[in-house]
């Protein structure tokens, strides 16, 4: 989808940045990105990715781990051209290595989180990893075209929108993981092998008194098979993942009313440049919404007959 260069390119043009600036970091963010992919991919021992086998199931884990490294190094490769552009073009230095450089450290830390707890995580957890494992990768697009354009003490007022906007988009993935729409090749995979997941989550925390603990005992503890539980698989894809949807409503909700402020967008349109992950995760919802009740409206005619 091209999303981050998309907004990292768009923040350029609304801060009048040199376009061969912008590109770089386009560029740079979305080697990043792709490195990213391919380490999660070994990570989480996935075999397809966009209805396509991944780099280590093609080419072997040394080739995937490999090449996942050549990627970060074009990646600052990129950073350090776009900060060498800066200083001949613009007159003035900022370091936007720097900047990737903190976000790569921030995205390693939350992928590495899902791997350390043996506890699943809450609702609190959870946003703390995707802050890092996903919410970085909205962000930087966007940071780092205002540090090359000397005005990060203005980006630092959005952080709260796109802290939202990452969480969103990551909720939205683990739907999409659930119900086998995201090219993988193990519909629900993160229940499966027990990562982190929203619609888990959110499925869970809705529950009460017998509800609840017959979850836990049938669903969240015991083997593989257990996670396969057809009662409770049936709950997440409906209940669940709209409990999910409404969440990434909520967050949009917020997102666009923070928008509307002029104090903290400094007026500029924000709304313009972000369009590309707010439209896709509108339309991501509203897909949502669509499946669980016609899921829903099937499992009850179901019933009735």
């Amino acid at each position: 989808k091209l999303i981050r260069g998309q907004i990292a390119c768009a923040t350029g043009d609304m801060l009048e940045l040199p376009r061969e600036i912008a590109m770089q970091w386009a560029l740079s963010v979305e080697f990043l990105h792709n490195a990213s992919l391919v380490h999660d991919d070994i990570c989480d021992e996935d075999t397809s990715r966009r209805n396509r086998d991944t780099i280590w199931k093609a080419f072997g884990h040394q080739q995937a781990i490999c090449l996942g490294d050549w990627m970060v190094a074009q990646s600052f490769i990129h950073a350090a051209e776009a900060d060498s552009l800066l200083a001949s073009k613009a007159g003035h230095q900022n370091s936007s290595v720097a900047l990737l450089a903190k976000g790569m450290s921030a995205l390693s830390t939350g992928q590495a989180s899902e791997f350390v707890s043996t506890a699943y995580p809450n609702w609190a957890h959870y946003s703390q990893i995707v802050s890092g494992k996903t919410g970085q990768l909205i962000s930087i697009p966007v940071e780092g075209i205002y540090v090359l354009a000397n005005l990060h003490h203005d980006y630092q007022r959005l952080e709260n929108v796109f802290g939202n906007l990452g969480l969103a988009y990551q909720i939205t993935n683990d739907i999409k993981n659930l119900m086998g729409t995201d090219g993988a090749a193990r519909q629900g995979g993160d229940v499966l092998r027990q990562s982190p997941n929203a619609v888990v989550i959110l499925l869970r925390d809705s529950l009460v008194n017998g509800s609840r603990k017959e979850f836990d005992e049938k669903f969240m503890q015991g083997s593989v098979c257990a996670h396969t539980d057809e009662k409770w698989m049936l709950e997440l894809s409906m209940t669940g993942s709209k409990l999910a949807a409404d969440k990434i409503t909520s967050l949009l909700a917020e997102v666009e009313k923070d928008l509307d402020d002029d104090a903290l967008t400094c007026g500029y349109d924000m709304k313009r440049v972000l369009l590309p992950v707010t439209d896709y995760l509108a339309a991501a919802s509203r897909k949502i919404y669509h499946i669980s009740s016609t899921s829903n409206s099937t499992s009850n005619s179901n019933s009735a007959s």
